[in-house]
């Protein structure tokens, strides 16, 4: 890990040998003691592991909404401030960032949706919300480390390195560096995706009936969808299957005509219990405004 920091300067990891031995365990008793929302708890995980890095600056994204763990955005708040200010008391610039999660973030949920639409991003491709939060959250850090010196150069700073692709080359030498073959970092820099990543044995279209509007994304409802068809664990047990997610096609505030699709269900579930349960969740997860054809 030392080396790969000193070569690259960026690691991947979670909890193992001394990086916050205790926190997996703690975890998982929080997972089973209905505590995963405790705020307190929350904040002692979350920075725990920061601090255990030895960082000097550090820029936290805190949620809040219906996909979020906090209830309300004075909850997301008061988690914030709680982290910053211990952050603060470790001698490390110390940043919260809070973002609404009523919606979702860019259009896809799922492991290998989600990780293909962050690589569309750091190539310039990626949905507008997704890029914002990751050019704010990241000129934060470049004016802590003094490398920027306004936020709006810092996010120019991170944009620039999208288009001009030395983005994409250091997350590739990222993961070659934890161990990824060289054959398929090419075939994720050519975006041949589906060569790499598994494919789904289902994929369900869920089409629009009438023309209208989206009023309401519930990215709660979609997450929970996702878990029904096998994209998360319902027991400690499960297993997650990465292929499986949810595509929007459309998202809020967006027009839709008849029998245009707005939202694409895959799935590799083999229950068809399971499969039957998200789909009804799917429905009731977003709201809609109807309009006359003519409209």
């Amino acid at each position: 890990m030392n080396r790969t920091l000193r070569d690259v300067g960026c690691y991947v990891t979670t909890q193992f040998g001394n990086i916050a031995p205790a926190d997996k365990t703690l975890y998982s008793i929080r997972d089973i003691t209905s505590t995963v929302c405790y705020a307190p708890l929350s904040c002692s995980s979350i920075m725990s592991k920061k601090l255990a890095e030895g960082i000097g600056s550090l820029v936290l994204d805190v949620k809040s909404g219906l996909a979020s763990t906090t209830d309300s955005y004075e909850q997301a708040e008061w988690l914030a401030r709680m982290m910053v200010d211990i952050g603060h008391g470790m001698g490390v610039k110390t940043t919260a960032v809070l973002t609404e999660m009523n919606t979702p973030i860019g259009y896809t949920i799922g492991n290998s949706l989600e990780i293909i639409e962050s690589l569309e991003c750091i190539k310039g491709n990626g949905p507008a919300d997704l890029e914002k939060i990751t050019a704010v959250q990241g000129a934060i850090l470049l004016c802590e480390a003094g490398i920027a010196s306004t936020q709006e150069q810092g996010e120019q700073m991170i944009l620039k390195t999208f288009k001009d692709g030395t983005a994409l080359e250091k997350f590739l030498q990222i993961l070659g560096n934890q161990g990824v073959e060289k054959r398929t970092l090419e075939l994720l820099k050519k975006g041949e995706y589906e060569q790499v990543f598994a494919k789904p044995k289902y994929v369900e279209n869920i089409t629009a009936q009438q023309s209208g509007y989206i009023e309401e994304v519930n990215a709660m409802a979609l997450g929970t969808a996702t878990v029904l068809l096998g994209g998360g664990r319902q027991l400690p047990g499960d297993k997650i299957d990465p292929a499986v997610g949810i595509k929007l096609v459309r998202t809020k505030g967006d027009r839709f005509k008849t029998e245009i699709f707005w939202l694409r269900s895959i799935t590799m579930v083999s229950c068809p219990r399971c499969c039957k349960q998200g789909l009804k969740r799917l429905s009731s997860s977003v709201k809609t405004r109807h309009l006359s054809e003519g409209c």
